[in-house]
């Protein structure tokens, strides 16, 4: 399945070309000049990257990113920008799950940024399965130790592995393990959350509450 990256640029033909490129690629891409619709496109295109200019007409591209942020999204950002103020590098760095390219830049120095990170993912995915995760047997290790899972527990294991770094909401959550749309489900998420949670203690993966959100897998520092 192509990964999906929304390209926040005002400069037109730009984003056009490194649409183009990275399409050719075989990456899925949305772009945007910024502005009100952003938090639209994102929960319509569900981008697994955003690259996100600092200057967009006015607009400091980081304070829209805030506001992705203050809708508990954790969507990785690379802000592309020919800033070179540091205050304003670090301020930008300073929230999560950011980093920077500076312009000019080369695509295949974007493609191997892109790559990297992804790549890092899936190899955090794996790493968890090989050591700690045993899905076909409804179970953890720890050690020696084997830690059974129910079926509810194994499915929503899996889930947030597999959306590792997302978060997966309440209505998703309810729908993958229980299948259906019962808000009153939303109890039986808090309650096998907390027996998830207990029974991964020991193993450096947490499980992260976005209140009134979801939930989302990551790795411990």
């Amino acid at each position: 399945m192509k990964k999906k990256i929304l390209i926040v640029e005002d400069d037109v033909e730009f984003t056009k070309l490194i649409c183009e490129f990275l399409e050719s690629e075989n990456f899925e891409t949305c772009s945007s000049e910024g502005g009100v619709e952003i938090l639209g496109i994102i929960k319509n295109f569900y981008p697994e990257m955003i690259l996100m200019d600092r200057n967009l007409n006015g607009t400091d591209g980081m304070n829209i990113v805030k506001e992705i942020r203050a809708n508990s999204n954790e969507v990785p950002v690379i802000f592309i920008t020919s800033l070179t103020d540091e205050p304003e590098v670090i301020e930008g760095l300073g929230l999560s799950n950011c980093e920077y390219l500076k312009k000019p830049f080369g695509l295949n120095e974007l493609k191997l940024r892109i790559e990297r990170h992804f790549h890092f993912t899936e190899t955090e995915r794996l790493f968890f399965s090989e050591r700690f995760y045993l899905p076909e047997q409804y179970a953890l290790k720890k050690g020696d130790k084997i830690i059974s899972l129910s079926k509810s527990e194994n499915i929503l294991l899996a889930y947030l592995l597999e959306n590792q770094y997302k978060i997966c909401s309440l209505e998703s959550i309810i729908y993958k393990v229980w299948g259906d749309n019962d808000v009153e489900s939303l109890n039986r998420v808090d309650v096998l959350i907390k027996k998830l949670r207990e029974k991964l203690k020991g193993i450096p993966f947490v499980i992260e509450s976005h209140k009134r959100v979801g939930y989302i897998l990551k790795k411990m520092d």
